[in-house]
């Protein structure tokens, strides 16, 4: 008999139970891959260290993961790398020429960066003066403010401030790489959080010995303080009794516990562990209608030789950012000559994660969450013809290329419970409708059982909404054992 169990060492699952156990709740930690980080894990292959798919983080500064580096017994300052010169981005002109724009993960040490990105870029100085209003808003906005842009598109406030179309492709770049999801769906409320953590503490946060390395430790915490870690285990159902839940059933036998926080995802959780009946009607209607996030889809190229000499590059035009219109474009197959390039090369930010003197770069762009989309095959064949066409020593010294897709996604994530979801690159997609005031609740509607991860509890992008989930949903469980136990007591 546990105190909690965890479905799920992705961030937000190993956050919340390396958190309780730290309390000195009895934590069960279960996921069915053999290694934590869920969608941000690190394989380590071959003298190599890297993820599925391009990821670097943000904030970098003053983040939620310098938080839990502390609760683990970690030094911040340590694992947590912020280069000075965290990579760049590659901006198409209309004429075809090419403004390269380096950035740091330090903002603080480089103050003139926020006027000169604008000047590169070629913004007027109009423009300029917009996007210094849009700056000093996300500032000085109160959270009441905030909050009544839930229903608000971030593409049309972006467009409301007059900072012209370099600037917005800037920025919608940035939504959709943050966000992985159409512009304008998402809500303006999501965007202005965000973009303050971003403003304020940079991005291209990485972590040394991969971006994984932080869960690993979170994994290893909860056994430190007389928890349970078992990896390579799946859960099958979750175990319903008089209207409550209180435990799972896996493939070696039932595990029971007094709450059970789930990490794998809403609909898998809601649609597939559960048992029938076990919910609402109404609500598993509601779950069924969630929508996920785009996927995150190109590939990795194992090189003899160092290429690339940035830690990230972000290689956009004015016709690489999608909405939902363009989505639905390259969705049928109408794709643009520039889409949105991201790449990583882990070996930049850490050394040991490559050979001396080899390197591999993660090159992707966005795409259908259904692992079953011929849009998989399409855009890695468009990531294939940007890498070999701007960068051509990576042909020259290519020694192996690997696909990443959303069906890869899927299988080291959550499950395909509802046609077009599975592959998803975050969770559910933080658009207008599932954001804010209707953005899931952590509590599910049957006693026992809460939700952790992208879904809910968090916000901000990618895995520190995951993150700043864990931190939450620990302390409403841990209050809900507190106040059971008084009960009882």
């Amino acid at each position: 008999m546990y105190d909690v169990i965890v479905i799920g060492a992705g961030y937000g699952g190993v956050t919340c139970a390396a958190l309780l156990a730290e309390e000195g709740h009895r934590v069960l930690l279960l996921d069915k891959n053999e290694q934590p980080g869920g969608k941000a894990m690190t394989v380590r292959a071959a003298g190599f260290g890297y993820e599925l798919w391009p990821i670097a983080g943000g904030p970098a500064d003053g983040s939620k993961f310098a938080d839990l580096a502390r609760v683990v017994g970690l030094d911040p300052d340590d694992v947590i790398l912020l280069p000075a010169e965290a990579g760049e981005f590659r901006y198409i002109r209309p004429d075809g020429t090419t403004a390269v724009v380096p950035f740091s993960a330090r903002p603080a040490a480089d103050p003139a960066a926020a006027v000169r990105l604008p000047q590169d870029l070629g913004a007027t100085e109009e423009e300029t003066a917009g996007m210094m209003r849009l700056v000093a808003g996300v500032f000085s906005m109160p959270e009441d403010e905030i909050a009544a842009l839930d229903t608000q598109d971030a593409a049309t406030w972006v467009r409301d401030l007059g900072i012209g179309r370099p600037l917005e492709s800037y920025m919608f770049m940035l939504f959709n790489l943050l966000f992985v999801v159409a512009v304008d769906r998402l809500p303006a409320s999501e965007a202005v959080r965000t973009l303050r953590d971003f403003f304020a503490g940079g991005g291209g946060r990485y972590h040394r010995g991969g971006f994984a390395r932080l869960a690993e430790a979170a994994a290893d915490h909860v056994v430190s303080r007389g928890g349970e870690y078992r990896p390579g285990t799946t859960v099958t159902t979750l175990l319903v009794e008089d209207g409550r839940v209180v435990g799972v059933s896996t493939p070696t036998g039932e595990l029971r516990a007094r709450v059970v926080v789930s990490n794998a995802g809403i609909q898998p959780t809601v649609l597939h562990l559960a048992p029938d009946g076990t919910f609402p009607p109404d609500y598993v209607d509601r779950v069924r209608s969630l929508e996920p996030s785009w996927a995150f889809v190109g590939q990795r190229y194992t090189l003899d030789t160092c290429v690339i000499d940035a830690p990230m590059i972000l290689r956009f035009s004015d016709d690489s950012w999608w909405d939902t219109e363009r989505f639905a474009r390259a969705e049928s197959g109408d794709w643009p000559e520039d889409p949105l390039l991201f790449i990583t090369t882990p070996a930049c930010y850490d050394p040991d994660l490559a050979p001396a003197g080899q390197q591999m770069l993660l090159a992707g762009t966005m795409c259908s969450p259904d692992p079953d989309s011929p849009m998989n095959e399409a855009a890695i064949a468009q990531v294939d013809r940007l890498v070999r066409a701007n960068w051509p020593d990576v042909t020259q010294h290519l020694v192996k290329a690997e696909p990443f897709t959303a069906r890869h996604a899927s299988v080291a994530s959550r499950a395909a419970v509802v046609p077009g979801q599975g592959g998803e690159c975050i969770g559910l997609a933080q658009v207008i409708g599932q954001c804010g005031a209707t953005k899931p609740a952590v509590t599910a509607p049957v006693p026992g059982l809460y939700f952790c991860g992208c879904d809910a509890g968090g916000y901000g992008c990618g895995t520190h909404q995951a993150v700043d989930s864990g931190f939450n949903v620990a302390r409403i469980v841990s209050t809900a054992l507190a106040g059971a136990e008084a009960t009882h007591a």
